[in-house]
């Protein structure tokens, strides 16, 4: 590295500033992760887009980014993935919640109550007519379930649990709440 390197202003740039430019522009592997690249959010995210996704679309939902649809003409059949506010870089807290609504039941709440929008969401409490709720209702002891998420964890394990409870018992609620009508 040359010696007298100088800034647009004819100064000399200081040998430690120097050093951690070159350390700060460094050439990485593509793939190359250490515990200070990695936040929680972004492994958050890889859990979602490369787990959660495809094992949605094999449970037959459509949808992507931790929301997702069953197919169906008569319903709304919705599970949407929603991260804590507390949630920052060292750590992600989710759960999933759970929505089933009929399709005319919907449009007369949209009639009714303009503020809820053309399609409804996972992560906004609507009231009756919708049907929803949390997927810790559903499995373990009943109550409110969260996910944590941060470095150095299995992720593994999480994933599965994630999964086995959507499997074994967020998708087979929503089918009912269709199937009852």
């Amino acid at each position: 590295m040359p010696t007298d390197l100088r800034d647009d202003f004819g100064m000399e740039i200081p040998d430690e500033w120097r050093r951690h430019f070159a350390w700060i522009h460094r050439t990485r592997g593509a793939r190359a992760e250490t515990v200070s690249d990695t936040r929680s959010q972004d492994i958050y995210s890889r859990l979602i887009k490369e787990t959660v996704s495809p094992a949605m679309r094999e449970l037959g939902l459509v949808g992507s980014g931790g929301r997702y649809s069953l197919k169906s003409e008569s319903h709304w059949a919705l599970i949407g993935f929603q991260k804590s506010a507390y949630s920052d870089r060292d750590e992600v807290r989710f759960t999933v919640n759970l929505l089933a609504v009929g399709r005319e039941p919907w449009d007369q709440l949209v009639r009714d109550k303009l503020w809820v929008g053309e399609k409804p969401t996972a992560l906004v409490s609507y009231g009756s007519p919708v049907r929803q709720l949390r997927i810790g209702k559903l499995v373990d002891d009943g109550e409110d379930k969260w996910w944590r998420v941060y470095v150095g964890q299995d992720m593994t394990l999480i994933a599965a649990d994630v999964l086995a409870n959507l499997r074994d018992a967020g998708v087979p609620w929503l089918r009912a709440q269709i199937a009852q009508g």
